[in-house]
């Protein structure tokens, strides 16, 4: 029985509304969450939007259908995973890669970070699966691996140092070490060959002249150093 006391009816009116709104708004709470991670047809996923930018004929990047060169990041995603994971970020202003341009394996490793400084390339930085850095070198306007290299093992020792020729081979001296830092092999090479050992132990011998025999490990640092590893 509803009361005709004018105080108890308003009271009841508010508390009515009151419980309205919050029922309301507990049901948009819940629906949020679901359209912001839905995969739609934009490739929008928590936290990341795939944009895709177009290189035109004057060399700058450009969103499509726009005419003002493109300033922020390319996002591109990994698919292999539920949600979609960030593959690469590239930083533009005005057009040019400008900043440092971060790229991650399908599992969300960090892989590597390729740096540039208004269109032109400046450095390289490549990490193991456990986040310790590979190797490094600076690049040069090729994107090519130019000038002093270092080389680390995935327990964070120094593999290997060196210098790397424009076209990124081995030229120069170079030293290699073991996993502890002793030292194991010193080397003058002339544009990716062998000119002159200082210093190699007897393990290195037989680990070189295996490489001969095949294809040396050198050569996939040199390919990666020029961009063309698989």
């Amino acid at each position: 029985m509803i009361s005709r006391n004018p105080f108890a009816q308003a009271v009841l009116l508010l508390f009515s509304v009151a419980f309205f709104c919050s029922c309301e708004m507990e049901a948009k709470g819940r629906a949020a969450p679901d359209r912001a991670g839905s995969r739609s047809s934009d490739n929008a996923v928590p936290g990341y939007q795939e944009v895709k930018v177009e290189i035109r004929e004057d060399g700058l990047a450009y969103l499509p259908g726009t005419e003002a060169p493109f300033t922020g990041d390319a996002v591109e995603l990994h698919y292999d995973r539920t949600p979609p994971r960030l593959a690469r970020r590239t930083p533009y202003v005005k057009g040019r890669r400008h900043g440092m341009m971060v790229s991650f394996t399908s599992g969300g490793k960090l892989r590597e970070e390729r740096t540039f400084d208004q269109g032109r390339p400046a450095f390289l930085v490549v990490y193991h699966g456990n986040g310790k850095k590979k190797y490094q070198f600076a690049l040069n306007e090729k994107e090519v691996g130019e000038g002093p290299i270092l080389r680390w093992y995935d327990n964070g020792v120094l593999w290997s140092e060196g210098q790397l020729d424009a076209e990124g081979r081995f030229h120069g001296e170079g030293k290699d070490y073991d996993r502890d830092g002793r030292l194991m092999g010193h080397y003058i090479k002339e544009h990716g060959k062998l000119k002159e050992i200082r210093f190699e132990t007897p393990e290195m011998m037989a680990e070189r002249l295996q490489q001969e025999a095949g294809k040396p490990s050198a050569d996939v640092i040199e390919a990666e150093a020029s961009g063309q590893s698989p």
